[in-house]
């Protein structure tokens, strides 16, 4: 099977599950490669859609952890203002927001502060 014909299938599945009933979407985003795939995969197969078919929402989440380097940081926030941006343009249900802890919930607090063991790998 071509990649085009996969694309042309998973565009088709993502709209009707899009159309087969009201509730939201929520999408995680972490600005890697999956999770961009994930967003262009149903941001593509809206735009196939009309505009009366748009109706319900798609949230787009990414989470501030405030441990990613500053470069980092900055290419999450600004790619989810870019992906606000665009869909107010392009007339789309996206609402993209980024979501921080309590200072009190952070890492460094629950590593340094409350004692949490720190994240291993086997």
């Amino acid at each position: 099977m071509s990649k085009t014909n996969l694309i042309d299938i998973s565009t088709k599945l993502i709209q009707e599950a899009y159309l087969a009933d009201n509730r939201p979407w929520v999408i995680g985003y972490s600005g890697g490669k999956d999770s961009s795939c994930v967003v262009q995969l149903v941001w593509n197969a809206l735009l196939g859609l009309k505009k009366d078919q748009l109706g319900k929402p798609i949230y787009i989440i990414t989470s501030d952890t405030l441990v990613e380097t500053p470069a980092i940081e900055a290419h999450l926030l600004s790619s989810i203002e870019q992906i606000g941006e665009a869909s107010a343009e392009q007339g789309l249900p996206f609402q993209a927001h980024t979501v921080k802890p309590e200072i009190s919930d952070t890492f460094w607090v629950n590593l340094i502060g409350k004692g949490y063991p720190a994240p291993y790998t086997n």
